[in-house]
């Protein structure tokens, strides 16, 4: 599997959520929905952040050994 088909599926895996954390939603009661469907929504964008945040790091390092076993 190749690295960006490794990220695609990590990104959707954190976009589409948890069945746990959909359940929980769902059996809230109606007025608190809206507000957490928002903060599971944050929690999510927040981890994609973070996902794309490591993989341009992990790219850089891998860079970075590439230019030094050239030198």
């Amino acid at each position: 599997m190749s690295i960006s088909a490794n990220f695609n599926a990590a990104a959707s895996s954190i976009l589409a959520g948890s069945k746990a954390s959909n359940d929980m939603i769902a059996a809230a009661p109606k007025d608190q929905q809206p507000f957490l469907r928002a903060q599971e929504q944050m929690q999510r964008e927040a981890k994609l952040v973070e996902l794309i945040s490591n993989s341009m790091k992990a790219i850089e390092k891998m860079q970075s050994a590439i230019t030094s076993n050239m030198r």
